[in-house]
């Protein structure tokens, strides 16, 4: 919970710090790669979380990382920061963070499709549209197959569950029919 609350106003003040869309989209995507590259490696991890590690070793590596992906000065600044005060271990939190705070900024709502077989690029466009016109918002849309679905779609549109699906359809038959 204390790394959460932690990651969320560094990934806020990052925000802040960059302004623009574009260098927010970057710097998404760049907290994104970093975090999962510590999930991947046990040698980084080991760096950044080995607190026998020198601050400025571990400064070090988030630098020649920032640099090898070419980042703008801003993120290098805030990974400064980020080792200077030995918060590097919570990089991953910081990335989960910043990816919401980022897209609330932008007025864009996380969605979730699920189908039982996988949609054609048509229908994908028409969900994203409908989804877009009942949240009034910009939606980021992902879509999973789940044969359990059986027929229709279960949305999930920020906290809120919009079940069209032919499995929940057959159970409230079910539960009717139990009842009469």
């Amino acid at each position: 919970m204390k790394d959460r609350l932690l990651a969320m106003r560094y990934a806020k003040a990052l925000l802040a710090a960059i302004g623009e869309p574009a260098t927010a989209e970057w710097a998404d995507v760049f907290l994104q790669e970093m975090a999962s590259a510590m999930g991947r490696s046990a040698e980084l991890r080991d760096v950044l979380l080995n607190p026998a590690v020198p601050r400025q070793a571990r400064k070090a590596v988030l630098e020649a990382l920032a640099r090898q992906k070419q980042a703008p000065q801003v993120i290098r600044n805030f990974l400064a920061v980020v080792a200077d005060h030995g918060r590097a271990g919570i990089l991953p939190a910081i990335a989960e963070a910043f990816h919401a705070t980022k897209d609330e900024a932008l007025g864009v709502v996380p969605a979730t499709l699920e189908t039982a077989v996988p949609l054609d690029d048509g229908l994908k466009e028409r969900a994203r549209a409908v989804m877009e016109k009942l949240t009034a918002r910009r939606v980021r849309l992902t879509f999973a197959v789940e044969p359990a679905v059986l027929g229709g779609a279960v949305a999930r549109i920020g906290s809120t569950v919009h079940d069209g699906s032919l499995n929940t359809q057959l159970q409230a038959l079910k539960r009717r029919m139990a009842e009469e």
